[in-house]
């Protein structure tokens, strides 16, 4: 059974400590080497287009206060360079507070991966320092116009450089010919090791341009597939009918049995 926590948001100090606590997080972190907290930053357009800054700073502090390991936060923006993204976002500031290593992974050192079994992406170039890392994938709750939702699973795309996969944006030759089955194949190279889903206001319609709507609550989990059912059913979506979920059940987590911890 995958358990996922729901916590009724007050704050994201308090609401990420307490649903992080829900599914025991503490107790699973790595004591040494490096954690990622990966948020959604695919272009500088402010939250719920992108994580909340609140968010991965409560991430931070909450691991912080339980592991020895590093932690960083990295990710390789969508649209325009990530370093501008950071500071337009605020994370430089955050990074330079606490001095957080910030990482581009469109302009990290890669290493070619291969997976025979994958859906469509046989070869994968994997930045080299998210291979051993402990990540944490921490999205806003969207809905998406080709996976119909992005939550933790579609997160991970900001780990594959867009000097490879760029096309009309830095992604775009990962949307082609299907979005679905790239979500699942980029997660079989490296899924989240854990989920906090930032679902406080999630965005309704559009990932880039869609409705506010005010959810009110953190989710938390291990499984990245139960996660995403969880979120993709507060988004109004039933999580069998989605063709990146079905793809990934059985395979990446399981979305059959999940307990959900409510607070």
């Amino acid at each position: 059974m995958s358990k996922v926590a729901s916590v009724r948001f007050a704050d994201y100090k308090s609401s990420v400590a307490k649903a992080l606590d829900l599914v025991g997080a503490a107790g699973r972190l790595p004591q040494q080497g490096l954690i990622i907290i990966k948020p959604n930053l695919t272009n500088s357009s402010p939250p719920p287009v992108t994580t909340s800054i609140a968010a991965a700073e409560a991430v931070y502090h909450y691991c912080k206060a339980r592991t020895n390991a590093e932690i960083a936060i990295g990710e390789g923006c969508g649209q325009g360079k990530t370093t501008d993204v950071f500071a337009a976002l605020g994370y430089t500031a955050l990074a330079k507070r606490y001095g957080i290593r910030l990482l581009d992974f469109n302009q990290a050192e890669t290493v070619l991966l291969e997976n025979r079994d994958a859906l469509q992406l046989r070869q994968f170039h994997m930045p080299r320092i998210v291979r051993a890392a402990f990540v944490i994938s921490l999205p806003v709750l969207k809905d998406h116009s080709f996976t119909r939702t992005t939550i933790a699973m579609k997160n991970m795309f900001g780990i594959a450089p867009g000097r490879f996969y760029a096309g009309g944006w830095n992604k775009s030759r990962l949307h082609s010919p299907s979005t679905d089955k790239s979500v699942v194949d980029v997660c079989l190279y490296k899924k989240p090791d854990l989920c906090v889903v930032d679902a406080a206001v999630a965005l309704k319609g559009s990932h880039l341009s869609g409705r506010r709507e005010n959810t009110g609550c953190i989710l938390a989990g291990f499984d990245p597939v139960a996660v995403d059912a969880v979120g993709s059913e507060l988004l109004g979506h039933n999580p069998k009918r989605l063709e990146y979920l079905t793809l990934a059940n059985g395979l990446l987590g399981s979305m059959d049995n999940i307990e959900i911890v409510e607070a």
